[in-house]
Parts: structure tokens; sequence; C-alpha cells
């Protein structure tokens, strides 16, 4: 089943991740702008989302990351290892990180490691370099409690190559507790992959194949493009789908004074989820939903549709004294575009409408379009918040071709 939501993603990845930022630090991570130095940018050093199979997605290591990759600055609380105390306080490193986690894998493909995280520090000088590559098994106790077992590494990556292991690794969710951290230097540059799978063999395997392609980054550095970081997509593209998925495209543009929209992220999960009312009341979520800046799809079946029609964000605005509805036909079905106010007044303001939601019948589905996210959260200030904003979209709306039976 695939998951839905950022936020139960950063939940069962969160964990591991803080652990792989502990392999090249075991320090107190400060977000900081990218590193100063030399060489190359080391943003572009790491390994990157393009490098992995089609089924990951990006993880973000702080709040509000953005298109930014993490870099940060490495100090040390109190409780530091004197041993790697004196490394950051004479070297001052500064290291970037990214994540990456499995969403789905394609069939006939060998499953790549749940979890695939990379790191790279790149140091001043030689001298700096080898005091970081001595301190590799230290950090990794730091990390986990007791040094971990250093196997024989099956391939050599740069110039010199470290594997180890831990068969003790946190259990997070699914991902498994075995872990294979492959550690390698090039020239002043040390690099990391954390590999997080079902069995060591395995993770072995991906994490060699992983770091040669970071090390490919690292001999011929390149701008690592924001078009290579977009996993907005990635979701639309599970085999495990079977509801058509109706879009604006990468790119909405629908002219006549409406500002583009760009498309940024997506999910599917098997089942809806229903409106909940534990403490703050959260509208339902539908199995698939296509997300642009400021605008929200939710694809409905007709079999989870009374799931949407059964909470009280679906009454919301819809049902509403106030509201005012238009009907449009479309080739392929037909839509209402609902404009109501920020609550069911009693009287009718003078004023226009200002909250706008849609509900679209096209292929035997339900798009609601920019549903509230909750039946007591109402949105009035949106580009698309009028009956021609809101008619630019639901006649916009297209099936996107499957890219996989």
């Amino acid at each position: 089943m695939a998951v839905w939501g950022d936020r139960h993603r950063r939940a069962i990845v969160l964990p591991a991740l803080l652990c792989l930022a502990a392999l090249l630090a075991v320090t107190t991570l400060r977000a900081d702008a990218a590193p100063k130095h030399s060489g190359p940018n080391p943003t572009w050093l790491i390994l990157r989302l393009s490098d992995l199979p089609l089924g990951y997605l990006k993880f973000d290591l702080q709040e509000e990351q953005g298109e930014r990759i993490y870099c940060s600055r490495l100090t040390h609380p109190d409780d530091t290892p004197p041993k790697i105390g004196r490394f950051v306080d004479r070297f001052h490193p500064r290291g970037c990180l990214g994540a990456y986690y499995r969403l789905y894998s394609l069939p006939g493909e060998e499953p790549g490691p749940r979890l695939a995280a990379t790191g790279v520090l790149p140091m001043h000088s030689s001298k700096a370099a080898g005091a970081g590559w001595a301190l590799v098994p230290n950090l990794l106790g730091r990390l986990l409690g007791r040094v971990p077992k250093e196997v024989a590494a099956g391939e050599r990556v740069g110039s010199a190559t470290r594997l180890f292991h831990s068969d003790d690794f946190p259990r997070y969710y699914r991902l498994g507790n075995r872990a294979s951290f492959l550690v390698w230097r090039s020239g002043n540059t040390l690099a990391a992959i954390m590999a997080i799978g079902p069995s060591f063999a395995a993770d072995d395997r991906a994490a060699a194949e992983l770091a040669r392609r970071q090390q490919a980054h690292i001999e011929r550095p390149t701008r690592y493009t924001l078009a290579e970081r977009f996993d907005g997509e990635v979701p639309l593209d599970d085999p495990a789908i079977d509801i058509p998925a109706y879009w604006l495209g990468r790119n909405f543009r629908p002219g006549d004074g409406l500002p583009d929209n760009r498309l940024f992220a997506s999910g599917f999960s098997e089942e809806p989820t229903p409106e909940t009312h534990e403490g703050l009341t959260e509208g339902p979520i539908a199995p698939l939903n296509v997300l642009y800046e400021n605008i929200r799809l939710g694809i409905w079946t007709p079999e989870t549709w009374g799931v949407f029609t059964a909470s009280k964000t679906s009454r919301a605005i819809t049902s509403w004294k106030c509201t005012r509805t238009r009907a449009i036909r479309l080739a392929e079905g037909s839509a209402t575009i609902y404009g109501g106010y920020k609550k069911n007044f009693r009287r009718c303001p003078k004023e226009a409408p200002k909250a706008f939601t849609a509900w679209v019948d096209v292929g035997g589905l339900q798009v609601v379009v920019n549903a509230p996210p909750a039946p007591d959260f109402i949105e009035t200030v949106n580009p698309y918040g009028s009956f021609a904003g809101m008619e630019a979209i639901v006649r916009s709306l297209v099936l996107r071709p499957k890219r996989f039976p």
C-alpha cells in the first residue's frame, strides 16, 4: 500500500534520517546555507533522486525545507566524545545530506532499499579528510550506541571504502532493522550511503550501486537541478493505482488574467481517510489527490464517494443558505461550482462570494476541487476564488496517461 501524506512519511522515516546525520557528525546539526569552500558546491556531490529507480520520494530533513538541499555546519553538544569534539573544533566541517524513501517498486524490478540516504563532507585538506576518515567507526559507534561490525567491502569506491552492518538498528514501521553504511573517501571528500532494506546482502548491493552513482557526481560535479529533485508526479505512476487520474498537467496555465499554477505533490492510498473529530476536526482525504500551489484535486470513486458526502466538510459551503451555484456542462461530464462565504450567514452579505469549491462528475468519478480542509476551516483567499477561476479549472481537467499497466 502506498503512503499518502508528507506528514505520515515524515513520521515513518525521520528517526532513521537523523541517524544518517549522526553518521557524518554525531553532533548537533544546525541548518545553514550551503557550505563555503574553494571546490565544487557540495550540493552537487550528493546522490540525486534521478539516480534512483522510479518509485522514490525525496524527504525533507527540516520543516519548510522547500526546494533547498539540507546543508549544515557541524557543531557538538557537551556530551560529544573528546575525539569527535576535537575534530569538529579543529576543522569546522560542513556537509550536505539527502534522503529518499521508496514508495513503490515496479513489477519485474528488484526492489531497492526502503530508505536510501546520502551524505557528503568536503574537507579543505588531506589532513582534515584523513582525520575524519579515521573517526568513521567512532561516529558510527556514537550513533548506534556501540561500534558496528565492520565487514569486507565487496566493491571499492573512490580511493578507500569501508562497509559497516548494524542489525540492531531501530525498527520503524516497515523499514526493517538492518542497515548497511558504506563510507568512502574520494580525494579530500568523505561520502556515505545508508541503505535500509530486507537483508544485508540486498542493502550492500544497493549501497554499492548508489555509491558508484554518487561518486560519478563527485568526480564530475554538475548542478543538482530542481527538475532532478522534483517528485510531485512520482505517486501518480504507482502501478497499484486503479483510479483514473484527472489533473491539470504539470503546469496549469489558464490565461485570462489568472495565474499559472505548478504541480507540487500527489498521493494515492487504497482506502480514503474519513473525516476525523479527535481534537481538531480534519476533513476526509480522497484515495487519489493531485495538489498544485493553489489547487487541490481530490478524486473519489463511486465506491468511496459516500465517505466524502457523509462528512460535515462536504456540506460546508455547498449546503449553506447564501451559497450561489453555477452548473457547467463538460465534454465528458458536468460540474457544479459553489461560491459562498466564510460561514453560513443568516443574512447574506452584499459582497461577492469569496469561498469556492467545485464538484466535477467526469468519467464515472467525482473530482472535488478545493474542498475545505475542515468544516470550520474555509479558505477565502485564493487566486482562483471566483466563478471564472473555478470554471477555468474544471474545464481544463484532463485524464493523465498511465505510464504502467
